[in-house]
């Protein structure tokens, strides 16, 4: 009788993917910050738009980090877009916190830190199924 093999798979979380993804978000953000920068100076958008615009930066940018990361660990998407969710948050709250010293609002800080966990999970769970 021949013995059944357990599905071989991913077996470790790849910690050089995150890393990856998480740099991938940090510039795709930077990037698309300075185009929507210069969007708002050359054209007639008003101000009003603005937070939606750094909200889809956000979330376009982590997700793409975190179906960067899943593809390249090659599976648990969920588990390696949720850690480059986190990182890019954490990275996002440094930053925020040395360049505008003072009291942070708790609800700012909760809003950005559930759009980055959504975005890395959803961009994981698309970047399992990428076809390259």
């Amino acid at each position: 009788m021949a013995n059944a093999k357990e599905p071989s798979g991913p077996a470790a979380v790849n910690w050089a993917a995150i890393g990856r993804g998480t740099l991938v978000s940090i510039a795709a953000a930077l990037i698309l910050s300075f185009i929507a920068g210069f969007v708002f100076y050359a054209t007639s958008i008003t101000e009003a738009i603005m937070p939606w615009a750094a909200a889809f930066i956000l979330f376009f940018s982590v997700a793409t980090g975190g179906a960067l990361a899943a593809h390249a660990a090659g599976g648990k998407g969920l588990f390696h877009g949720l850690a480059v969710g986190v990182g890019f948050f954490l990275v996002f709250l440094l930053v925020a916190a040395v360049a505008f010293p003072g009291p942070l609002a708790a609800a700012d800080i909760a809003e950005k830190f559930f759009l980055s966990v959504s975005a890395g999970a959803v961009g994981g769970i698309l970047g399992v199924t990428m076809l390259v």
